[in-house]
């Protein structure tokens, strides 16, 4: 069974890039900063900044051609789905992972670092400025680069952040409508609300 601080480390180069992530220095990085909307506990302003870019441009509204008409029509009258910053992914991320345990949170960190690191990019095909300072056409071909990678640790690194992305933000309620979910079941809210002394 693959443990939380694995899904990281899937070979010896995974684990020498997450090591070298946390040696480059900071001058080589220069994230572009976004201000949090609250105080943060698990991430720096700069891994924040990192994750809320990379969610935007994993949960970017996707095209409809090539869907069934039926099925258009049906996304077109839902209410629009809100975007990635409206929901404050990154700041709901920052609160789940904040009891994360400390080998498991310095791999994550390093992950994200790797993930905006400008000298990374160009050793890898890309152009050498960090995720949070390419344009949006960059930026996703910089994903499809993580996603298709032969290095194990690029991959596995795409996919737990893609995942985490996607689980914070559909676990919004406010993302709900748009996907045409009416919510959790009134009884299993106030027995949940209950358990945790609410009413």
């Amino acid at each position: 069974m693959t443990t939380r601080r694995g899904f990281l480390k899937k070979t010896l180069g995974g684990a020498a890039l997450l090591a070298a992530a946390g040696a480059v220095p900071v001058a080589l990085r220069k994230t572009q900063l976004r201000e949090p909307r609250g105080k943060l506990r698990f991430f720096t302003v700069a891994e924040y900044s990192v994750f809320a870019a990379m969610a935007d441009r994993v949960l970017a509204r996707g095209p409809v051609a090539g869907l069934p008409p039926e099925l258009v029509n049906a996304i077109a009258a839902r209410p629009a789905a809100p975007e990635p910053a409206e929901v404050d992914v990154a700041g709901n991320a920052d609160a789940f992972l904040a009891p994360l345990d400390p080998a498991s949170a310095k791999d994550l960190k390093q992950l994200l670092a790797l993930f905006d690191n400008a000298l990374f990019s160009l050793l890898t095909g890309g152009p050498p400025r960090p995720f949070t300072q390419m344009s949006p056409q960059e930026q996703d071909a910089h994903l499809e680069r993580w996603a298709t990678s032969r290095l194990a640790i690029r991959r596995t690194g795409f996919q737990a952040l893609k995942r985490l992305a996607a689980a914070v933000y559909y676990g919004s309620p406010r993302t709900y409508a748009s996907v045409g979910y009416p919510g959790p079941p009134d009884e299993l809210v106030r027995t949940v609300n209950a358990s945790r002394g609410r009413r």
